[in-house]
């Protein structure tokens, strides 16, 4: 069984979003990732966002996150 483009492009958005959500800051320690424990944004999280604004789902903000 082989995928179409599309469902490629969504699973591929489906992936930068689980990165972004395991690599979001924890509270108390916003400025850094709970996974790289490097500065936030980390490199895998740059990355994710430069996907999802290639394919113009980039201003996403994991779920779980409240502003």
């Amino acid at each position: 069984m082989s995928l179409s483009v599309e469902q490629i492009r969504n699973r591929l958005v489906l992936d930068a979003r689980v990165i972004i959500t395991d690599h979001w800051p924890r509270p108390g320690k916003a400025d850094w990732c709970p996974i790289c424990r490097w500065q936030w944004p980390c490199e895998p999280t740059q990355v994710a966002y430069a996907y999802l604004s290639l394919v113009g789902r980039g201003r996403w903000i994991p779920p779980h996150i409240t502003r």
